[in-house]
């Protein structure tokens, strides 16, 4: 009987085994292997517009998310407008390597994704959201996106020249876009809020604001300039002085944040949903590009509607439209992080938060707190070629990898982000794609070796891409669109930029050396470097 009980007692422990083993296994099916990723561009927003980086308007989430994760001082835009810099965004290339150095602004124009004038023989762009598509990924794009696409008018004849927008026929929609590039799904406003056309494009097709409405050219009217009372907020037009342009019915630019923000929290529930019937475990992609703080500042009353129970005020907070706008831009971003806290999605998630281009200037901005700095130290403001032009805020939060409140003065590109995600999926760069983009993984693990620096130089490209500079070290050279070298400055003792030094002797070497290597680079050339021999990374075995 001793022997049968102990058996008896083996096979009890051995079954127990197999079940606690067969649990683990339903807990690891359940879980991704890859983290979701929430990529959060802000439109405009400044060096010094954040509560965590030294601004007076209320940032809570965005502290929150700061404090939880990594704030980099020394990250920088590819360009000093948004364009351009949406494209090194997306693709991990300095703008220069697409056929148009200064971006494709509206949608007259070709996708910058491809080169229809045959410039770059490199021809199409890879994006992130290919690269994560063929990770397993589901991808999914929110906002403005000024890429360039393709729109029509009632012929069906392309619209290449921006005079003729206002002709496009929105049954065709917008297309050779972002659905054509990489994500599975699409809300977006083609030239944010401050161009025509003023609607939302799901998908490619025209989706009204008032979903009751025909989503045909019924739904359609000619705006001015002007401020127009609207339900929960006011809504502007302001770059259609002369010529109206053509827009939803119903636009109303206030509302542009709270529409994108209820569309990103479907797709999660819809992804959510897709896994379970599926009994897949994908990640997901979002990339969020966000209106706020592009003119017109036009906060909403209540970002869950004046009616609402949860009753959230924005218009009115700091005191000041654009102060609104911003902490609008915070509780947007709060959305997202309670959503993902909601459904357990927090701890395998990366969070990466940055702007377009450096802060906006004052001259147009209300912040409602006279204390308020959106640029910090920084010299200049947006479209400019120095420091507060280009130099953001960049966030990065991913629980139990990064360490809560880590610092990092490196100096990184916001589009380094696309490396990091080559690297994350384990995959190779073909050598004409992700040309000027390194991995921040080391760094975000902490096993960075700080005396090498992450980037040997980086170019910076002002607006339009006439003029632009090269930073090596602490070392600025600027050149202008004559591809002279005309200022020289030292960061680590002059981030403010206040002493040229071009003229020092002993610094005409390495004038020389940097303005050679930018001549290499420069905006003014279509022709490509060299293929790149070697990665930013190493592959995993």
């Amino acid at each position: 009987m001793g022997c049968i009980k102990k058996y008896a007692i083996k096979i009890s422990c051995l079954l127990t085994l197999v079940v606690l083993v067969m649990a683990c296994q339903e807990v690891k099916k359940e879980q991704s292997p890859l983290p979701n990723v929430v990529f959060v561009l802000a439109d405009d927003i400044g060096y010094g517009d954040l509560g965590s980086y030294g601004g007076k308007i209320p940032t809570p989430k965005l502290d929150a998310l700061a404090a939880g994760g990594m704030r980099f001082t020394d990250a920088h835009s590819s360009a000093a407008l948004c364009a351009p810099s949406r494209f090194s965004m997306l693709t991990g290339s300095y703008p220069y390597r697409s056929y148009s150095a200064g971006g494709a602004w509206n949608t007259n124009s070709p996708s910058i994704f491809t080169d229809p004038y045959k410039h770059n023989k490199a021809g199409h762009k890879v994006t992130v959201a290919e690269v994560m598509q063929k990770a397993g990924y589901r991808t999914a794009f929110f906002g403005k996106s000024h890429l360039g696409g393709d729109v029509r008018n009632k012929e069906g004849q392309l619209i290449r020249k921006q005079n003729k927008l206002s002709e496009m026929d929105f049954t065709y929609g917008v297309h050779n876009s972002i659905n054509e590039y990489g994500f599975d799904y699409s809300y977006a406003l083609p030239s944010g809020i401050q161009h025509e056309p003023f609607a939302f494009f799901e998908n490619g097709e025209f989706a009204p604001f008032d979903e009751n409405m025909p989503a045909d050219n019924s739904s359609t009217k000619m705006w001015f300039n002007g401020r127009y009372e609207m339900d929960n907020g006011i809504s502007e037009i302001v770059e259609h002085r002369n010529n109206p342009g053509i827009g939803d019915v119903a636009y109303n630019s206030s509302q542009t944040g709270i529409m994108m923000i209820d569309k990103a929290m479907q797709f999660i529930d819809k992804h959510l949903k897709a896994n379970k019937d599926k009994k897949e475990n994908k990640p997901f992609l979002i990339y969020f590009a966000s209106q706020a703080i592009h003119v017109p500042h036009t906060p909403p009353n209540d970002f869950d509607g004046d009616d609402s129970e949860m009753n959230e005020p924005i218009n009115g907070v700091s005191g000041g439209a654009t102060g609104d706008f911003i902490y609008e831009l915070d509780t947007q971003v709060g959305k997202l992080l309670e959503k993902l806290d909601s459904e357990g999605l927090t701890d395998n998630t990366i969070v990466f938060f940055t702007s377009d281009n450096g802060a906006l200037w004052p001259r147009i901005c209300d912040f409602g707190n006279e204390s308020h700095d959106n640029n910090g130290p920084l010299r200049d403001y947006k479209a400019s070629v120095y420091e507060g032009g280009h130099r953001v805020p960049f966030i990065v939060s991913w629980p139990g990898v990064i360490n809560p409140g880590s610092v990092s003065h490196e100096a990184v590109l916001a589009h380094d982000w696309v490396a990091t995600m080559y690297e994350l999926t384990n995959q190779s760069m073909e050598d004409d794609q992700a040309m000027d983009c390194s991995s921040l993984l080391p760094l975000l693990k902490g096993d960075y070796n700080s005396t090498t620096p992450l980037h040997p130089f980086i170019i910076y490209q002002a607006g339009f891409a006439y003029d632009g500079a090269i930073r090596q070290d602490d070392w600025v050279l600027l050149v202008d669109r004559s591809n002279q070298a005309t200022e020289l400055y030292n960061l680590k003792n002059d981030l403010a930029q206040e002493t040229n030094l071009i003229d020092k002797t002993e610094h005409q070497e390495l004038i020389k050396q940097l303005l050679s290597t930018f001549l290499q680079h420069n905006d003014h050339k279509d022709d490509t470097l060299e293929p790149r021999t070697t990665l930013p990374f190493k592959m995993n075995s």
